[in-house]
């Protein structure tokens, strides 16, 4: 029933959904400030954009290795943007982020935690990723022409044992624990997986405005 509920909700989305105009010199990128850790120590990889265009959303994807790098937490410094908690596949950080009204985004878009498992050489890749505006006909789309930078990282994690920090978080906190993958989850291409998380923006975004909408009416009677 789960199934049959989002699908009908994705079909609605790809139909409102209306095309904007293309955008240019908007670009999303990955970095980290240290690239060798001990085990336990804590990973910080910041999600970063430079857009011309103000934004009321975004969704990211991050494959990792989870021999090596256990997801903690992702968060958002952007003002007003709230997490919106999706299923976890263990090896794929996914994270989307809303606002109801627009924001810059030039910049660190989110900060996405991770601790050391042991001693390991690995990479983390951007596997997607997608800047959500509202187009024309005050609908919810993603901006054309968002090109990805810097995708991959690669990290050294030696055995020696360390402390996980605890620096201050950009906002509140979206937990990124993995779920047990249930056979359909774990048959999604990360095509679909994207879709669906953009998709998640968009109800959100939608449920937001369709609230404030309704408010509105309630004040004028």
């Amino acid at each position: 029933m789960k199934n049959i509920v989002i699908a009908l909700l994705a079909i609605i989305c790809l139909f409102v959904a209306e095309p904007v105009q293309a955008q240019s010199a908007e670009t999303i990128w990955i970095a980290a400030s240290t690239t060798s850790f001990k085990t336990g120590e804590t990973v910080i990889v910041t999600v970063n954009a430079a857009a011309t265009s103000p934004v009321q959303g975004f969704t990211f994807q991050i494959k990792y290795d989870p021999a090596c790098l256990k997801p903690v937490n992702a968060s958002s410094s952007v003002p007003g943007m709230n997490g919106l908690s999706l299923p976890q596949i263990t090896g794929l950080v996914d994270a989307s982020f809303a606002s109801t009204t627009p924001q810059s985004t030039n910049g660190v878009l989110a900060e996405v935690r991770f601790v050391t498992l042991g001693a390991c050489q690995t990479n983390i890749t951007l596997e997607s990723a997608a800047l959500v505006i509202k187009n024309e006909s005050g609908f919810a789309a993603p901006l054309p022409g968002v090109t990805i930078g810097e995708k991959t990282i690669a990290f050294a994690v030696s055995a020696e044992k360390g402390t996980s920090q605890d620096a201050p978080l950009l906002g509140t906190p979206l937990p990124l624990g993995a779920e047990p993958a249930s056979t359909t989850a774990a048959s999604l291409p990360t095509g679909t997986v994207v879709v669906l998380s953009i998709i998640g923006v968009f109800i959100l975004i939608g449920i937001f405005i369709l609230i404030r909408i309704l408010r509105g009416d309630g004040g004028n009677q």
